[in-house]
């Protein structure tokens, strides 16, 4: 539980980062792309990020052996909610979809490579011990 902590609170500080960045961004050099539904769409991002790494953090803890159906299974229904968000929005808002989708993958690109190396960083310590 010591690890998911640990990433809960680099998280906190990586969403903070990216608000403070994604605010002053919209307020200066891509006000034109700005959408209200991205607070939304930062806060679904970092809280099923935070699920997920929940997730695989007590995986590893109680049934190393099915971690890798697991992480699958885990990774499979992440996609399918992000696929759900985006075609919902795209579809009520035809509009907007280019900015939004924009939005989305340059989040969920960024949260992906933080999850990544934090999830790297949580093996190699496993190992170590």
């Amino acid at each position: 539980m010591q690890a998911f902590k640990r990433f809960l609170f680099r998280e906190i500080v990586f969403t903070a980062t990216l608000s403070l960045a994604a605010y002053v961004l919209f307020s200066t050099l891509l006000s034109e792309y700005y959408l209200p539904v991205f607070w939304i769409l930062l806060g679904l991002i970092a809280t099923l990020t935070a699920i997920f790494h929940y997730s695989i953090v007590q995986i590893q803890e109680k049934q190393p052996g099915r971690f890798s159906t697991r992480f699958m299974m885990i990774t499979g229904i992440k996609m399918m909610v992000y696929l759900v968000f985006i075609t919902v929005y795209a579809f009520m808002y035809t509009e907007n979809a280019a900015k939004f989708l924009i939005s989305f993958l340059t989040l969920y690109l960024l949260y992906t490579i933080f999850e990544v190396i934090l999830i790297v960083r949580y093996f190699k310590n496993l190992r170590k011990k």
